[in-house]
């Protein structure tokens, strides 16, 4: 029986270390989609004309379905019956989308900061501001990649080492 519970410790701390590396690839997959889903909608907005709510609907069926659902959640609240603003629409599927996504307190920053842009300007003024938007989120998903690189096998061997530690202690 002793036996049993140790193993079922240590195997729960292995898990938790490798979910915990884990988050950290899909953060920096998901700072990558997010980077192409923008670029995309630098495409939309500078060459083709297409209005906000079309071009984020077209790029959300494109994206990764981590990425797809603020990008969907954005055209669907703008081309909703609330008679929300951009911004508004933008922070709104940000708030609702918040939980599910494995991004930091700076990469929301960005995201944020990106919404007060939203349909105040010319299409030039909008395709710059998305640049500078790509530039932030590129600067983060490098981050992101360098963390995943440097800590993934550091936490999944940290999972089994306190796994075996409690055993220790506690048999």
């Amino acid at each position: 029986m002793r036996l049993f519970g140790a193993l079922l410790v240590i195997t729960a701390s292995t898990m938790a270390g490798w979910i915990y590396s884990a988050l950290l690839k899909k953060r920096w997959q998901l700072l990558n989609a997010l980077i192409q889903g923008f670029q995309w909608l630098a495409t939309e907005i500078g060459y083709g004309s297409v209005p906000l709510g079309e071009a984020f609907a077209r790029i959300g069926a494109r994206l990764p379905k981590e990425a797809k659902v603020l990008f969907a959640g954005f055209a669907a609240e703008l081309n909703g019956a609330a008679g929300l603003t951009a911004d508004e629409a933008w922070q709104k599927s940000l708030t609702e989308n918040r939980d599910g996504l494995a991004l930091t307190a700076e990469d929301w920053a960005v995201l944020i900061d990106f919404g007060r842009t939203l349909g105040t300007t010319d299409r030039e003024n909008q395709v710059s501001a998305i640049r500078q938007t790509i530039a932030r989120l590129e600067h983060q998903a490098t981050e992101a990649e360098e963390e995943y690189k440097k800590n993934e096998r550091l936490y999944r061997y940290l999972g089994i080492a306190a796994g075996v530690l409690v055993v220790l202690v506690f048999y």
